[in-house]
C-alpha cells in the first residue's frame, strides 16, 4: 500500500551521502542490488540501487526523457508530463502516483538535469520543485526529494548504474511502515527499465551533450 515512494526513482536528484551512512544490502535479484541506510534527522531510509543495463547512454536517456510514457513502466505512475524544457539536457516535469485508499495520491514536480561528468560517464541530478505548480485537489505534493544517478558506459552496449535517493513522501504515512516496503518499488522499476530500454523507439537516439 505504500508504493508511492518508489515513483521517485524517476526523479534523479542530487543527494550528498556522508561517510557515516552505512549501506545495508536488502535485496539482490536478477542483477539488481537494493541497499538502504539510516539518514540523520529523518524517519525514512536512504535507498541505493546498483545494476547493469545492456544499452547505450543515449538509449537510456531517451527512455528517461520519454516522460509521457512513464506510466507504462515506472512503479504506480498514474500520469506524467513535461512542464518546461529548459535545454536538450534539462527539464521540469510533473507526475502523479496512484496510492490505494485510504491514502491520497502523491504528485511532484521534478527539475531534472543531465551532465557528462567525464567521457562515457553521465550524472543525472534532480530535485523537487513543489511550488512550481499549484497543488492539485486530492493529491499530497511531495516537497522533499533528492537523488543522484551515476551512469558509466563500460562498452558500446553495457552501462553500470548507481542510483541514490533521499526523500520524504509527506502526509501521514509512518516512517517505520514505509521502511518495511522500501525495496519493492526500486526493484520493480529497475527491472522494468532493463526491459523497456530495448524498445525500438530508443535504439537510435542521439543527444549532442553525450559523447559515445
Amino acid at each position: 500500500m505504500f508504493r508511492i515512494i518508489f515513483i521517485l526513482l524517476l526523479m534523479p536528484v542530487f543527494v550528498q551521502v556522508h561517510a557515516q551512512n552505512a549501506w545495508e544490502l536488502r535485496k539482490d535479484k536478477n542483477g539488481i542490488k537494493i541497499f538502504t541506510a539510516r539518514q540523520n534527522n529523518s524517519n525514512y531510509r536512504l535507498v541505493k540501487v546498483e545494476c547493469m543495463v545492456e544499452a547505450k547512454l543515449s538509449q537510456l536517456i531517451a527512455l528517461l526523457f520519454d516522460i509521457d510514457k512513464h506510466h507504462e513502466w515506472v512503479y504506480d505512475t498514474k500520469s506524467s508530463a513535461v512542464c518546461k524544457k529548459l535545454s536538450d539536457s534539462e527539464m521540469l516535469y510533473y507526475s502523479e502516483v496512484s496510492v490505494p485508499w485510504p491514502f491520497c495520491n502523491r504528485d511532484f514536480v521534478a527539475h531534472l538535469k543531465v551532465c557528462e561528468k567525464s567521457p562515457r560517464v553521465l550524472s543525472i541530478e534532480s530535485h523537487a520543485e513543489p511550488d512550481y505548480l499549484c497543488n492539485k485537489k486530492n493529491c499530497v505534493r511531495v516537497r522533499t526529494s533528492d537523488s543522484y544517478w551515476t551512469i558509466t558506459s563500460l562498452s558500446d552496449h553495457s552501462l553500470k548504474i548507481e542510483y541514490i535517493i533521499k526523500f520524504d513522501p509527506g502526509g501521514a504515512i509512518p516512517g517505520w511502515l514505509i521502511n518495511m516496503f522500501i525495496t519493492d518499488g526500486p526493484y520493480e522499476t529497475f527491472k522494468n527499465l532493463k526491459e523497456r530500454v530495448h524498445a525500438s523507439s530508443y535504439q537510435n537516439a542521439h543527444y549532442s551533450f553525450i559523447k559515445e
